[in-house]
């Protein structure tokens, strides 16, 4: 019986704790990031996303990476559904919608066996396609003010190429993200 006299006031105070911050609007809706380790390769992975509602939110995201010795450019929207109803939190389940390019290979041109030349390069090049892609992810936001966003997942891209344009070209290619960022209201 002491234990729910003292416990009473503090579930209390912890409701009035929850109201307080659901009417100030303490919640972050926004959240930029970026991947910190990537420019050092030479690579880019960037996102802006906006809470639309609790469990909802849209994102943008670009990237540039190398994979299977191909640079891939992209640029998606992507809607991002959060379970546990805390939009910007906790575990996101995304499908996306974008453009990607693909860089084909550089290949080497061989010489005629009968004279002798240096082998020529030829360029590759970029080849355009929508994509289509699916993913999960878990960010966390810390600090009291939940201003700094940590980020993991990872999912799969599909390209749709035509299929003259990019033959040698994977069309399903991983993804991955570890981003760091700033969440604001």
């Amino acid at each position: 019986m002491l234990a729910l006299c003292v416990a009473a006031p503090v579930l209390q105070a912890q409701g009035s704790l929850r109201e307080q911050t659901a009417t100030t609007g303490a919640t972050p809706q926004h959240v930029i990031s970026v991947n910190p380790f990537l420019p050092l390769a030479g690579y880019f992975q960037g996102e802006y996303e906006r809470r639309v509602q609790d469990n909802v939110s849209v994102a943008v995201s670009a990237s540039l990476a190398k994979f299977d010795n191909r640079r891939y450019q992209n640029l998606d929207v992507k809607l991002r559904l959060y379970p546990q109803e805390r939009a910007l939190e906790g575990l996101g389940l995304a499908a996306g919608l974008g453009v990607g390019r693909a860089l084909e290979d550089d290949e080497l041109l061989p010489c005629e066996p009968v004279t002798s030349c240096t082998p020529q390069l030829k360029l590759g090049k970029y080849v355009s396609a929508p994509t289509f892609s699916v993913e999960g992810q878990y960010q966390w936001l810390f600090g009291r003010t939940k201003a700094t966003a940590v980020t993991v997942g990872g999912g799969v891209k599909r390209y749709f190429f035509g299929s003259d344009a990019a033959q040698n070209i994977q069309e399903f290619v991983p993804t991955g993200r570890l981003t760091i960022g700033w969440a604001f209201r």
